[in-house]
């Protein structure tokens, strides 16, 4: 079953439990927050939360609230005044007011800035928003629907996010499991992006089928969206092959093989230094792929080893920290030794 126009594919029984989860949800009036991984489908399901509730007549408003600079996502999502900062030369509604009367949906959430978690949290406990640089309070009739890939209840711990805003947001929780953890879904979710990427009327032969199937797709949806559009350019005829399917760096089939002592994590693993997991790291490791992975991911740990912070890590390896924290969460996703430590961090 597809939701609406949206590619979330409902087949296999997880999925179709968790859409029957999302639509009772969606009928009380209570906020939501949407867990899983990168790629997993969270927006989707939100719109499926919108469009199942008493709210499907009104907006459906999203943000992603990594994607907005800092400086910015104040006014972004509560509307400025003429002249309260530098280059707000009229006034501006924020995301909250454009929401009025359906759904805001805020993804990432847990990218939000400290700072900015405090007044997110007196707008949704007022159910009032003051733009900034106005002392005026405007009404609010607005559900918000928020989304995360990481753990919440660690980043509490580690005081990056606040515990009493995490309790306003999750009134209920909805948690939806990778692509891998709901196979039934994949062929159908296949045929969609055949679909949606070309009007030829292309299909799948046995082998490409099996090769799907047998993927683990650390990316979820994204990464086999992906990979379909690849499919079509790189296919002679209107059968996709197995061998027009180009699978992703972090593809299971060009890392070294799990259950090899490289990937073996049943139990978390423990270094005495950098040179052991160097060593753990270059065992087995047959594919010039598997090898450039593995060099990208010992760079990146000996920056975290030499430096007091991720932070400063990632200032020495010239990312964000964000970018850092998900290279390190798909590595071990895909099945690297990663410290749980760092994978967290």
């Amino acid at each position: 079953m597809l939701a609406k126009d949206y590619p979330f594919i409902y087949v296999d029984p997880k999925s179709v439990s968790l859409l029957d989860l999302a639509r009772r949800a969606a009928r009380a009036e209570i906020s939501i927050l949407i867990t899983g991984a990168s790629g997993s489908g969270k927006e989707v399901l939100a719109h499926v939360v919108h469009e199942s509730s008493s709210r499907a007549s009104g907006p459906f408003i999203a943000l992603n609230c990594a994607a907005i600079p800092e400086s910015l996502i104040e006014s972004t999502l509560f509307g400025h005044v003429k002249g309260s900062f530098t280059g707000a030369n009229a006034a501006s509604e924020g995301y909250f007011e454009k929401a009025n009367g359906g759904t805001l949906f805020l993804d990432e959430i847990g990218e939000m800035p400290m700072h900015l978690q405090s007044k997110l949290l007196r707008v949704l406990q007022e159910n009032e928003v003051y733009r900034v640089g106005s002392t005026n309070a405007t009404p609010l009739d607005v559900r918000v629907v928020s989304a995360t890939n990481i753990d919440i209840k660690q980043a509490i711990l580690q005081k990056t996010f606040r515990e009493d805003l995490y309790f306003r947001l999750s009134g209920f929780r909805l948690e939806i499991d990778g692509l891998s953890e709901r196979p039934l879904d994949i062929e159908p979710l296949a045929r969609l992006f055949l679909q949606k990427h070309s009007r030829d009327a292309f299909e799948f032969s046995e082998g490409a089928l099996r090769k799907l199937l047998s993927h683990t797709w650390p990316g979820n949806a994204r990464e086999l969206e992906n990979v379909i559009s690849r499919a079509i350019i790189l296919s002679p005829g209107l059968v996709i092959t197995s061998d027009s399917l180009i699978l992703d760096d972090l593809a299971s089939d060009q890392l070294p093989a799990r259950g090899s002592r490289v990937t073996a994590l049943d139990t978390e693993p423990t270094f005495s230094s950098i040179d052991d997991l160097s060593e753990l790291l270059d065992t087995n490791v047959s594919t010039l792929q598997g090898a450039k992975i593995v060099s990208e991911l010992k760079e990146i740990l000996e920056a975290l080893a030499r430096n007091r912070s991720r932070a400063e890590a990632a200032e020495d390896l010239g990312i964000s920290t964000r970018t850092l924290r998900l290279k390190l969460n798909k590595f071990r996703e895909a099945g690297l030794p990663v410290p749980r430590a760092y994978a967290r961090a």
